[in-house]
């Protein structure tokens, strides 16, 4: 059993944009909120209660990033990984919605209506490329999910779309199969971590998801 102290938590949810309150090993009112947050986001129960199945969560979450960013893979965001994710931006492998092209952040909204918008932006740069590789509107049909409406709709437990990093997908007058072509060739080139399309219950669209 891993166990992660209320600071290292308190660390990892600020990293990840929830707002604890400060990193000072207290759980008070904002920590409390926080914590139910990131539960309910990532479908493990609406609970002020960091139990075993949220500590895991979050550490895999941030071990899945600090691979990415080149930083050590302990699944706590300390400094090295703080420094790490802002030398990772300069790069220029982040993103912001002032150099968006062709989309608005409400667009990837949880259709549900329940508010949550936690779309990263490296994915809406793919987007935007397939986009521009086209020249042609590219619809969302499915981007955030809160738990509940992912578990409605059918989507897999952990699926991507509760974590801000999966969109569905197509492009007017583009068929499925060629839009699938391009997402693989994506894939292939690491730009995507994923791609499929299942006709009988996606009408079509493509799924695409970023690491």
């Amino acid at each position: 059993m891993l166990v992660m102290t209320m600071k290292r938590l308190q660390m990892n949810l600020t990293f990840l944009g929830y707002d604890t309150g400060g990193i000072d090993g207290i759980k008070g009112a904002k920590t409390k909120n926080s914590i139910r947050q990131y539960r309910i986001s990532r479908g493990l129960g609406d609970s002020e209660i960091a139990d075993q199945k949220m500590i895991d969560c979050i550490r895999n979450e941030i071990m899945e990033i600090q691979r990415k960013i080149g930083a050590t893979a302990d699944g706590v965001a300390g400094n090295e990984t703080i420094a790490k994710k802002a030398e990772y931006d300069k790069k220029g492998e982040s993103y912001s919605w002032d150099n968006v092209k062709h989309f608005k952040k409400s667009e990837f909204s949880c259709k549900c209506g329940c508010g949550l918008n936690n779309i990263d932006l490296n994915l809406v740069k793919i987007l935007d490329e397939i986009r521009e590789h086209y020249n042609k509107p590219l619809v969302i049909t499915s981007g955030c999910r809160c738990a509940n409406h992912n578990a409605k709709v059918g989507g897999v437990q952990g699926s991507r779309h509760v974590l801000g990093k999966a969109s569905d997908i197509y492009v007017q007058g583009i068929s499925t199969k060629d839009l699938l072509n391009y997402t693989t060739s994506l894939v292939n080139s690491g730009k995507l971590r994923y791609t499929y399309t299942n006709n009988a219950n996606m009408t079509g669209a493509v799924h695409v998801d970023v690491i």
